[in-house]
């Protein structure tokens, strides 16, 4: 069970495989809120055949330990914990927190990134005045206090949630429960830390200093990636390339990994 500790003395639990054989540069995959690195499973197989790739669990999620540290910090532990591993440089692919996760990492040592892909994730995930796209900040605060008081189990009803009608009744989404229902639960206390993250952290002011290859990868029907949101970014970040798989929503690379593979593998063979 591999295991690093760093300056925060958490005990980051990853997965690594492959042998670098299209590129030295390695990628890491980030999960987000409620799972862990296992949801990565069917692309750590694929690109581990090109790629040395590493999969990491978030503070208490997983088999990674818990306590109360800053996302500041949970983005320079990783950057540590990859340093220990040997990799002076690496792509990331981060899904939804994960995806959030990257770009703090990318403002605390963007010399190491070669290229950040997002899936399902933005900048900031909370309705602001001045940022009319994300999520209601009364929606993460019913989903903080819905966790408070129906623990785990509404963990499985926000993860339904996240798939559109069309998906649920596809025979991939009854594998996908499975293999869900396989998980283990991330602890109490972690989850509600990450929702306050979720509903503080705003890295808007990260678009205009990201140089290196950007992708996006969306469900049209992910209702916490509003396609609204492209027009904002498009804006913002005229370099990044925007990908949308049409009758998903926030998983695309659970509902449909093997497209998800190929765009996502093409667009590593223009970074590497």
């Amino acid at each position: 069970m591999p295991h690093i500790t760093v300056s925060s003395n958490l005990q980051w639990h990853y997965e690594i495989e492959g042998e670098g054989i299209v590129s030295a540069t390695p990628l890491l995959f980030i999960h987000g809120w409620g799972v862990d690195s296992r949801i990565w499973r069917q692309q750590m197989k694929h690109f581990s055949q090109f790629y040395k790739v590493v999969a990491i669990d978030l503070p208490g999620h997983g088999k990674s330990s818990w306590q109360k540290i800053s996302f500041s910090e949970i983005a320079r532990d990783i950057v540590a914990v990859m340093e220990k591993l040997g990799f002076k440089e690496f792509g990331i692919i981060g899904s939804s927190l994960g995806g959030l996760v990257a770009l703090k990492m990318f403002d605390s040592a963007p010399k190491k990134i070669k290229c950040l892909v997002l899936v399902g994730s933005h900048f900031k995930f909370s309705k602001s005045d001045d940022y009319p796209y994300g999520l209601d900040v009364e929606q993460i605060r019913k989903l903080a206090g819905q966790v408070e008081t129906d623990y785990p189990s509404i963990v499985h009803i926000f993860f339904r949630s996240l798939f559109t009608k069309h998906e649920r009744s596809t025979r991939r989404f009854k594998w996908i429960q499975t293999f869900r229902n396989s998980i283990s639960m991330p602890q109490k206390e972690a989850l509600l830390e990450m929702l306050d993250m979720l509903e503080r952290e705003d890295l808007r002011s990260s678009l205009s200093t990201i140089n290196v290859p950007l992708q996006y990868i969306n469900g049209t029907e992910d209702y916490i990636f509003p396609k609204e949101t492209f027009l904002y970014l498009r804006e913002r970040a005229p370099q990044a390339q925007f990908e949308w798989f049409e009758e998903c929503g926030h998983f695309p690379f659970l509902s449909k990994p093997h497209e998800f593979n190929e765009t996502l593998g093409a667009f590593l063979r223009t970074c590497f």
